[in-house]
């Protein structure tokens, strides 16, 4: 419901921008087919998403003329096109738009290119459009497809690191470049399900990414190399690897301790904060050990 000109009040709030979401945070309306108006607010490094179904063409109107009055005609304003042709227009309101800053102008050009590769292979699976939420299985294994090729690029990219850097090997690329890369995106979701008041969902997809990386990320190309060479063993550099398995288990027992103690399936600041710092001390030692500056802890 509309609370004067302020912005929008919720009964049952479960935003992680507060009760009420502001017309001065609202950046972007995108009007889609049945009814359907998704408005976009962002406040500093937070971004929420209000669905709202308007049936009624006539009240959808008043509504956007509301939207418009109240906050001053600043967010844009448009209709959702899922191929390229909604990524360059995108991409060109970012860089005529008063309101973005220097530092997000910069992002548009890698933001257009990855957009583009996206909706120019995806655009008829996107479950964004209403009318092709249907096909969300085609969806899903597009974006499966492009995250193995992103990954696959990550992986070259920290190969040339090592290559023209001979001093940085891959060990140590592996713990920093590559582990925060594939990390980072699963550390951003939980962090959006935790502000939305979803701590459960937010430790399960923690847990949940490491167990598919353990039991698929490392199984499937392990099978994949060994059906290629007739199933013959695969001569491994393991040194380290038992340090490694003891890092992790401790940081699991670390998490499930946390997660149990009461209140049960929810974490604290403090707990946060030893995580972090578990992660430093992690950090610090694998790459002296990577360096040479210490002898391993474990061989």
């Amino acid at each position: 419901k509309a609370r004067g000109s302020i912005g929008l009040q919720f009964d049952k709030p479960d935003s992680m921008l507060g009760p009420v979401l502001k017309y001065r945070d609202l950046k972007e309306v995108v009007v889609m087919d049945m009814g359907v108006i998704y408005l976009e607010f962002y406040h500093n490094l937070r971004h929420s998403t209000l669905k709202i179904t308007v049936s009624d063409a006539e009240k959808r109107d008043m509504l956007l003329e509301n939207i418009e009055k109240y906050s001053l005609g600043r967010p844009w304003v448009h209709g959702y096109t899922s191929g390229p042709k909604g990524a360059v227009h995108h991409a060109i309101h970012m860089l005529g738009s008063r309101d973005e800053t220097l530092f997000a102008k910069m992002c548009v050009v890698p933001e257009l290119l990855i957009d583009l590769c996206l909706k120019s292979t995806l655009f008829a699976v996107d479950v964004k459009d209403i009318k092709k939420q249907g096909r969300w299985p085609l969806c899903f294994l597009g974006a499966m497809f492009w995250l193995a090729m992103f990954s696959w690029a990550m992986l070259e990219i920290a190969e040339q690191i090592h290559y023209n850097i001979p001093a940085l090997p891959d060990s140590f690329l592996g713990i920093t470049v590559c582990a925060i890369g594939t990390s980072f995106p699963n550390a951003v979701a939980s962090i959006l399900m935790a502000q939305q008041n979803k701590p459960g969902a937010a430790i399960a997809n923690a847990l949940g990414s490491n167990v598919q990386n353990v039991f698929l990320a490392m199984a499937l190309p392990w099978v994949m190399y060994s059906a290629q060479t007739d199933f013959k063993p695969i001569k491994q550099n393991v040194a380290g690897i038992t340090e490694g398995v003891f890092w992790m288990m401790g940081t699991l027992v670390l998490v499930v301790v946390f997660v149990l103690i009461p209140p049960v399936c929810s974490l604290n600041k403090c707990n946060g904060a030893i995580l972090i710092l578990v992660y430093v001390v992690y950090l610090v030692l694998c790459s002296g050990e990577t360096f040479g500056w210490w002898p391993p802890m474990m061989k």
